[in-house]
């Protein structure tokens, strides 16, 4: 995607140095998408440890970061303990309505916030932030909306290359490792 791009008149670019609350959609972002199930109905999901780091960046650097994503897993609750993620929101029918809750009570205005989602439930909240993700397997109307599209894989980078887009334009962010 062309950070250039703009949605409501905003870069990517521009949206991502004002970020201060970043949403995820969990399936089909943090993961591939795919649902793996064991020998006893159990699902398993993957998630890459390089995304995990990219989230842990973020909050490192004073970004809130929610998940809210439409099913349910004990899965996804243990991963975002493990990482810290302030905000999950499972289960959820109105995606759009979660995150404006938590938006409201982290007394944020819209330009100040993110979403990375790659299907419809995720379509209402792409359309309100300033910085609209989405993947390249989204559907058209949502990789149209979007003013950021991954390239790297979903569950494997896509989140990081995400936190690194966001973090490069945060003024005052340092990578402590490319200090000499």
């Amino acid at each position: 995607m062309n950070p250039e791009q703009t949605t409501a008149g905003r870069t990517a670019k521009t949206a991502a140095s004002h970020i201060k609350f970043m949403g995820f959609d969990v399936d089909g972002t943090l993961t591939d998408g795919g649902l793996y199930f064991g020998p006893q109905g159990e699902v398993f999901k993957q998630f890459s440890v390089f995304d995990g780091q990219g989230l842990r960046l973020l909050m490192d650097h004073g970004i809130c970061v929610a998940w809210i994503t439409a099913r349910s897993s004990t899965i996804v609750e243990k991963r975002a303990s493990d990482l810290g993620i302030a905000y999950v929101v499972q289960g959820c029918k109105n995606k759009l309505q979660a995150f404006d809750a938590i938006r409201q009570s982290l007394k944020l205005g819209w330009e100040s916030c993110g979403f990375f989602g790659d299907d419809w439930p995720d379509y209402p909240v792409i359309k309100k932030v300033a910085l609209a993700c989405t993947t390249p397997t989204a559907p058209q109307a949502m990789r149209n909306t979007a003013n950021w599209i991954n390239t790297r894989p979903a569950g494997h980078g896509g989140v990081r290359e995400l936190c690194d887009f966001i973090l490069s334009h945060q003024a005052h962010y340092n990578n402590p490792w490319e200090q000499n």
